[in-house]
């Protein structure tokens, strides 16, 4: 598995650059993406996949193993849909 400093690096690579000014375009998109999740909103990279934010409603849950019953409230699930042409 590769860390930031190795994506990095292949970026700056790339894009024939620093690995200073790789770090900030990783840092930029990173960013961005949290900002638009924080709105609960959603973002598609044609060819990438999508950041999706995805509203649910309160409901009624039974623990599987307890049988107890919990009320989940309201609230945005975040999900990455990673698109079948990455792996290309």
């Amino acid at each position: 598995m590769l860390n930031k400093q190795d994506f990095v690096a292949i970026i700056a690579e790339q894009q024939d650059t620093t690995k200073k000014e790789a770090a900030h375009i990783v840092d930029a998109f990173t960013k961005a993406v949290k900002t638009v999740m924080k709105d609960n909103k959603s973002v598609s990279l044609v060819g990438f996949g999508k950041f999706v934010s995805e509203y649910k409603e309160a409901r009624t849950r039974v623990l599987g193993f307890s049988g107890e019953t919990i009320e989940v409230p309201a609230h945005y699930a975040h999900k990455v849909k990673l698109s079948a042409k990455i792996a290309e």
